[in-house]
């Protein structure tokens, strides 16, 4: 990763990490995390391994049903907050670490399960990071990744990317399925299960997580809103109206698979 893409994570999520907390958001919805963990064939002595955990959301939710989970993160303020989130809710078995994803600092194979929500989108060089995920999971054991997804098709792909990047300069890039897929198998990860997932957005909360400069919010809501005037693509976000809400359509990607013995 270059400095200057890291020094974009950190200051974006050193602007993002208190509003992890609200509720609204799709980051904290209870079914998305139910379907997450429908998947990972949790065990109450398996060792845990959060990669680019944010504030320890997908950790709080899987620590109830393991031993113990490390949850890692590049940003500080996302560390504090995860702290400060799960002694609130009194649970006892997170260790929460600053790490780079590119260089996790523990022995090989130390973890049952290796898991990663909603990173790779910000990673420049994914498959060191799922190698990396790799190495440190032990034989036999389980690695997943759960993040957005752009189209098949390389314009709707551009064009997503491009209005995620204008929202928040840390995006870097979301994969294709089979981009994901193909990781996997360069990874030597035999795949268990594969998911993808429409999940709706507001379009004002999306806007509003980020702290979005202005000039910007006004550029891809009008965007948006000519998109669904003209009923052209535009933006490749698929925007719709629900109950007068501006809203559009993410795909998310359920991948798991099994590290060989």
């Amino acid at each position: 990763m270059s400095k200057d893409h890291e020094r974009k994570i950190k200051e974006q999520f050193s602007r993002q990490a208190s509003g992890f907390s609200n509720k609204s958001l799709t980051l904290n919805q209870e079914d998305l995390l139910t379907w997450i963990l429908d998947s990972l064939d949790l065990k109450n002595d398996m060792s845990v391994l959060d990669v680019a955990g944010d504030t320890g959301i997908l950790s709080r939710a899987i620590a109830p049903f393991v031993n113990h989970v490390t949850a890692v993160d590049i940003s500080q303020e996302m560390i504090n907050e995860g702290m400060k989130q799960t002694e609130q809710k009194g649970i006892s078995n997170i260790t929460y670490r600053i790490a780079n994803a590119e260089n996790l600092p523990f022995k090989q194979e130390s973890f049952d399960l290796v898991i990663s929500r909603l990173g790779f989108h910000h990673f420049t060089n994914p498959s060191k990071i799922l190698k990396e995920m790799s190495k440190v999971c032990a034989r036999n054991g389980t690695v997943g990744v759960i993040d957005m997804i752009s189209a098949e098709d390389d314009e709707l792909s551009h064009l997503y990317n491009h209005y995620e990047r204008l929202r928040d300069p840390s995006h870097f890039n979301a994969l294709k399925r089979s981009q994901i897929i193909e990781l996997f198998k360069n990874t030597r990860l035999k795949l268990k299960e594969v998911e993808v997932l429409d999940v709706p957005v507001h379009l004002d909360s999306w806007l509003a997580l980020t702290k979005t400069d202005n000039h910007i919010k006004e550029k891809i809501t009008h965007d948006i809103k000519t998109e669904l005037e003209m009923r052209n693509v535009i933006t490749g976000l698929s925007p719709y109206i629900e109950n007068g809400e501006i809203m559009f359509k993410q795909k998310w990607i359920k991948i798991i698979g099994k590290k060989n013995g």
